[in-house]
């Protein structure tokens, strides 16, 4: 048996005693279902705050509401970049959006500094035709700052909530020996799963990226090497999802 051996069965006898003694409810009325109401609240806010904050015209012009222009009017003094880059109408030309006679993602990339390139992708993705990025900055920064302080509004609701039906369920657990002895199986279960996802999430990454000749070749290597390992991770279906011939299912 090799190393990661040892990690997979002491890792497993350690969350599942973490299980069993905590039970399936407190493990997923804790940090579980928070980091759920932290993605659940960041989707809602997503979708919810562009519907008051801008609305399409008839001719695919964009209008901004007076919530959106509150921060946008003294954030557009504030954006500045090098060139007028930011101050020319995006033209659309095909699939291509345009800065003048110049692609949008090549304008970008040379007129910004350091992270042009980078930052290319990002504004490609969100500009407006017949719109100037000085605009169109200035709402996706306007729109981050409305969706940050729904998205807080959410969590403390929701937490509320969750607090509320916790308790609720712990003293149903408390005066009910059968269901409570179901739930700390369910503790034992759910933290196998996660060590399960964790494993082969990690597993999934590292063969991912592994060129045969890069760092992570070696710790490819570790991962799939045992007796219990090789199998485990030969078993992986997120490898198979994502078509890769890492060495974790050779």
């Amino acid at each position: 048996m090799t190393i990661m051996d040892f990690i997979i069965i002491g890792a497993a006898v350690l969350l599942a005693l973490i299980g069993l003694i905590r039970g399936g409810a407190k493990m997923f009325f804790g940090i579980f279902m928070l980091l759920i109401i932290m993605v659940v609240s960041a989707f809602i806010s997503a979708a919810i705050c562009p519907l008051f904050l801008k609305s399409e015209k008839a001719d695919g012009s964009i209008e901004y509401t007076s919530a959106a222009t509150l921060i946008m009017d003294p954030v557009k003094d504030m954006i500045s970049v090098d060139g007028d880059i930011l101050d020319i109408e995006v033209e659309k030309k095909g699939d291509t959006l345009y800065l003048g006679d110049v692609p949008l993602d090549e304008a970008v990339g040379e007129g910004v500094p350091v992270v042009g390139p980078y930052l290319a992708v990002v504004v490609n993705t969100f500009a407006n035709p017949g719109e100037t990025l000085r605009i169109t900055l200035a709402y996706k920064i306007a729109e981050y700052a409305y969706e940050l302080v729904l998205w807080i509004i959410l969590v403390i609701i929701l937490a509320i909530i969750r607090n509320i039906f916790r308790k609720k369920i712990y003293r149903y657990l408390d005066h009910h020996p059968g269901p409570s002895k179901i739930d700390h199986l369910l503790g034992v279960v759910l933290n196998l799963v996660i060590l399960l996802v964790l494993f082969w999430g990690v597993g999934t990454l590292v063969a991912y990226f592994d060129s045969g000749d890069n760092l992570l070749t070696d710790a490819n290597a570790f991962l799939t090497q045992g007796v219990i390992a090789q199998p485990f991770m030969e078993a992986n279906p997120l490898l198979k999802l994502l078509g890769s011939s890492g060495g974790a299912t050779a």
